[in-house]
C-alpha cells in the first residue's frame, strides 16, 4: 500500500483546444499513472463539460471519465478526502499524459493527485 503522503500532483489548464489539451510529465516506461484524486474548477462564465482521459502522441484522447460543471466557478472534487486506504479512481499507462478537453471556450483548472508505479 502506498504513503499517501507521499503522492504528487500537476495541475493542469484545459480549454477547447481542438485535440485537447495534454499536461503534466509522460507516464515512464514499465510504469502506470495511479491517479488517486481529482479536482476541477470551472472559469468559463457558464456550463462546461469536461472529457478526462490520456492520450499518447499522436493518437487521439483516450475518454476516462466526463465531468460536468453547471456555472462558473463550479468545481468537482473527487474523493472530497483522500484516505490512507484509497484505491486508484483512474488508471494512465505507460507512455501516456494526462489529457482534456472542455465543450466551451473557458479554461477548466484539472489538479491530479498520483503516483507513479509498476
Amino acid at each position: 500500500m502506498p504513503d499517501k503522503r507521499a503522492l504528487n500532483s500537476v495541475l493542469g489548464t484545459v480549454d477547447n483546444t481542438v485535440g485537447g489539451i495534454a499536461f503534466g510529465t509522460v507516464v515512464p516506461a514499465n510504469m502506470r499513472r495511479y491517479i488517486y484524486k481529482i479536482k476541477t474548477a470551472n472559469q468559463f462564465a457558464g456550463a462546461n463539460q469536461l472529457q478526462f482521459g490520456h492520450i499518447t502522441a499522436p493518437a487521439a484522447g483516450v475518454i476516462l471519465d466526463y465531468i460536468e460543471h453547471a456555472v462558473q466557478y463550479d468545481m468537482w472534487n473527487d474523493p472530497d478526502e483522500l484516505k490512507e486506504d484509497a484505491l486508484p479512481i483512474y488508471i494512465l499507462p505507460a507512455g501516456s499524459r494526462p489529457w482534456g478537453l472542455a465543450s466551451a471556450a473557458g479554461n477548466i483548472f484539472t489538479l491530479i493527485v498520483y503516483e507513479d508505479a509498476p
